[in-house]
């Protein structure tokens, strides 16, 4: 089997240009840089480098380990990497900031592999408004925050960013509603029903798009809690515009009708994180990406 250790020589000599300044790279001695390359030209039984001027240059064989050379060390990197992050979990803590909806469906079996894996790891969460998680993300309160976007609030640009999923928004409509059986609905076709609306993000989108659609909503009730949103729709008090997985995070509720709008409309869920995470926010958002905790 062929050394390793010479074919990440042979791989510094390429960067370096020389058997001297590979050496000064590898903290090496320049004859023993030379004794390995020697090495691993008699197992090729080809010459590896040779001399252009004053540069050291790989021949066609010697470019062709160096490929494997690279992939070889980038997969050391990748190790280092893992060791690290596991050497960091054996104590700890992880503070997620997250919003409502997805505290109640997505998030519990992630956080429940999480804290079987690393039991060491003190694992805990608060729901807060997306603004405040970010606000706590910054402030050093939370460790990474899980937030969404749309087209009225993108994303924040100082953070370092993982997109997570997409969320459609439904126009929820009582189930006796004229329009209820439609495939898809246009929110200008809602311009003169009360509406129901609960966060201050949410309130802007649904300004924002109703504004698309060529009205200003006339806001009627306001409800941070989805249950009562939809309950006050069963009970033909109004209308609403909620994302897909606010009505996954509730209980079935009879006498409402979800649809979705045509031109549809979504927000982007994403992790954000500070530049250099704590391994255990590193390896949980891994783990929400679809990463492995192995």
């Amino acid at each position: 089997m062929i050394d390793v250790e010479r074919l990440l020589i042979l791989r510094e000599v390429a960067r370096h240009g020389s058997k001297a300044a590979a050496a000064r790279a590898l903290t090496l001695s320049e004859p023993t840089v030379a004794h390995h390359l020697r090495a691993l030209e008699r197992r090729a039984g080809v010459p590896l480098t040779m001399r252009s001027g004053r540069v050291t240059r790989l021949t066609p064989t010697g470019e062709a380990l160096l490929r494997h050379a690279d992939s070889i060390a980038a997969s050391l990197e990748d190790a280092e990497r893992c060791l690290h992050r596991h050497s960091g979990l054996q104590v700890g803590r992880l503070r997620i900031a997250t919003f409502t909806s997805f505290a109640a469906t997505v998030l519990p079996r992630p956080l429940a592999m999480f804290a079987r894996t690393y039991p060491g790891v003190e694992v805990g969460f608060e729901e807060k408004e997306t603004d405040d998680a970010l606000a706590m993300l910054r402030a050093g309160e939370a460790d990474l925050a899980i937030s969404f976007s749309d087209s009225a609030t993108p994303a924040p640009a100082d953070l370092p960013l993982v997109e997570l999923e997409r969320d459609e928004y439904l126009a929820i409509l009582p189930a006796s509603h004229p329009l209820a059986g439609r495939d898809r609905i246009d929110l200008g076709s809602l311009a003169d029903e009360r509406w129901i609306s609960g966060c201050v993000r949410c309130r802007t989108h649904l300004v924002a798009h109703a504004a698309d659609a060529g009205f200003a909503p006339n806001i009627a009730f306001l409800t941070e809690d989805y249950v009562a949103a939809q309950r006050l729709i069963a009970e033909e008090l109004g209308v609403a515009l909620l994302p897909r997985m606010a009505l996954d995070a509730s209980p079935a509720i009879p006498g409402i009708v979800a649809i979705p709008t045509q031109p549809p409309t979504y927000r982007d869920i994403f992790v954000a994180m500070p530049a250099e995470p704590a391994p255990a926010a590193a390896a949980f958002a891994e783990l929400l990406t679809g990463g492995s905790l192995a």
